[in-house]
This record gives C-alpha cells, structure tokens and sequence, in this order.
C-alpha cells in the first residue's frame, strides 16, 4: 500500500501598524539672530525686559519687604544652629513673591554660606522669574564664589528671563557689570544675546569733566642778559646783570580725549558663542566692530535662516510597500 502524504504550505503574514514618525521637535532659533543688525540706531532687545515684571497684581514692591526680610533673618538665623537652623533655611518657600527676593536677598548679605546658598536654591526652583533672579546675583554680587554659584544654578541653555537680565547688563554703562554679563552669556548658551555681544566687547568713554586734561611742553630755553642794575661806592662803580630767559618750542594742551575700554571676558564669550554655533572660529574678527557686523548680517543671519527654514520643512513619512497576499502552494500528487 502506497499511503500518499500530502503537504500544504501555508503562508501567513502578519502586517503591523507602523507608529507614525515623529520629528524631534528643533531647538527654537531666537528671533535676535535671524534679522540683519541696522546700520544705524540702537540694537532691538533680543527679550522684551518687560518679562521680568511679576504678573500678579497684587505682589508687593521691594521696599514693602525690606522690614519684614529683614526680621525673618534675624529670627530664623541669628543665633539658631543645628537642626533648627536647616528647618527654618527651608522655610525659604514661603517666599514666593519675586518682588520680595531683592530685599530678602540684601538682608542676607551678612550671613553664612548655608543660608545664601539655601535661597539660592529656593530661587532654582521658583520658574523663569527664579532663573532671571539668579542670573542677576551671577552678575552683581560682590563676591565670585556666590556668582559662581548662582550661575551653576541657571538651567542650560538660558530661558527668556534669564536673556533678558544678560541683555540689561550688557547695556550697563560699568564695565564690570558688562564682563560679568558677557562671561554669564558664554556659561549658559545665551545665543540670543550675540548682536548685543558685538557692540559690548569695546566701548568708548566720553570726557566728563571740563577744562584742560594736561599740558605738554617741548622747547629749549635761551638765556640772555634782560638788563643791569647800577651798583655805586666810594670811588667804584659797577653793574649786576639781569639775567631773562626765552622759551622757545611747542606747548600742546590736552583738552578733549577718547578711552577705549575693551571687556576682554564679553569679547572671549562673542568668540565661543559663535565659533560653536557657526561651526567656524570667528576670532579672526578680533575687535574690529565694523568686520563683525559684516560678519554677522552677510553671513551669519543666512547662516540661521537656512537652519530656522530646514527646521520647519514638513516631514515626509516613508512609503510602506505593499504586502503580497498569502500563497498556497498546490498539494503534491500522489
């Protein structure tokens, strides 16, 4: 007996649902950077300053706090220690109103580390008006260590409110407030803030004071007998000479001069910001503001708007070919 054994092949495929493509979503291009820097007039704020201003209408002003900051650090820190004292530095969040951080802040400058540093750590957490008031001690305060401390304490890259703070001090008309600025720009990716970089790296001085700066003279004097003066005795005469002097040469007087400071820590940012994001080093421009305003507009800002233009181009998901249908293939004979 001859037992015929057919086989079937059966073929099955499963088709799953492919996930939709998602795009990352790009980094955000600040607006600063895709406009061209005008020839003339002032450089538009990369953040209206405006964003610094408490949104409640029913926050304090500064001056309203200055009492009552002032007697809570005297109550939870004067002479507490220990756990107390690691309590009440945790009552920081209590202090929510950002009009109220300035005096708190002064009323703490006398204070030891561990309570500057608890309130820094309060503002850290307290959103981009947090941020931006950090960024303000990073600037201003005295002491390095505290600035060190307030800018490691700033989210990279920088949010609006901490933009706006580095804008207003590069605009500031001390010097050190400027480098200080500068040198927080580099430290937390404030891109935004390069136009303003540009024009901040070297400033001019204008003399504010009247009348003659110096004088310099440079000439040779000549010595001459001016006259002589009759001396009479018994039986003598005689003459004492007068002697004069003639000053001939140049004598300049310094009436008007130009100081150029230039803020080598906003300078050496410029560089890093923009050698990183243009891929490029730009330290040839040096301080050469005119090189580096043709730098920026001719090269720069197309640079940007290629990217802001490639960033928003639509997703194209990829086509998905067909599936075959199922084949069975015809059974043997026997």
């Amino acid at each position: 007996m001859r037992i015929a054994i057919t086989a079937a092949l059966i073929v099955t495929t499963v088709l799953y649902a492919a996930p939709p493509i998602q795009a990352n979503p790009p980094a955000t291009i600040p607006p600063s950077l895709l406009r061209p820097i005008p020839s003339t007039g002032g450089i538009p704020p990369a953040v209206d300053p405006a964003i610094l201003k408490p949104t409640d209408a029913s926050a304090g002003t500064p001056q309203s706090y200055e009492r009552s900051a002032k007697d809570f650090v005297r109550a939870k820190f004067g002479t507490q220690r220990g756990i107390t004292r690691t309590q009440n530095i945790a009552q920081f969040s209590q202090w929510k109103d950002p009009s109220s951080w300035q005096a708190l802040w002064d009323a703490m400058k006398d204070e030891k580390d561990d309570v500057r540093l608890g309130f820094l750590d309060h503002l850290a957490s307290q959103g981009g008006l947090g941020q931006g008031m950090l960024a303000k001690i990073a600037i201003r305060n005295e002491e390095s260590a505290i600035r060190h401390e307030a800018s490691r304490r700033i989210v990279r890259p920088a949010c609006d409110e901490v933009i706006a703070i580095i804008e207003l001090g590069l605009r500031d008309e001390r010097h050190l407030v400027v480098n200080h600025s500068g040198l927080l720009a580099g430290k937390v990716d404030a891109f935004a803030v390069i136009p303003s970089l540009i024009f901040a790296q070297v400033t001019a001085d204008e003399k504010k004071t009247k009348g003659d700066l110096a004088w310099i003279a440079i000439g040779t004097n000549t010595h001459y007998i001016a006259n002589v003066t009759a001396v009479v005795g018994d039986n003598a005469g005689a003459f004492i000479p007068v002697i004069g002097t003639l000053q001939t040469g140049v004598l300049m007087r310094v009436q008007d001069a130009m100081v150029y400071n230039y803020r080598s820590d906003a300078h050496q940012s410029l560089i890093a910001l923009t050698s990183r994001d243009f891929g490029q080093s730009t330290a040839d421009n040096g301080w050469d503001m005119k090189r580096w305003w043709t730098w920026f507009n001719t090269e720069y800002v197309p640079f940007k708007q290629a990217q802001a233009a490639s960033q928003i181009a639509p997703v194209i998901p990829p086509t998905i070919p067909p599936v075959p249908p199922a084949v069975t293939p015809p059974a043997e004979k026997s």
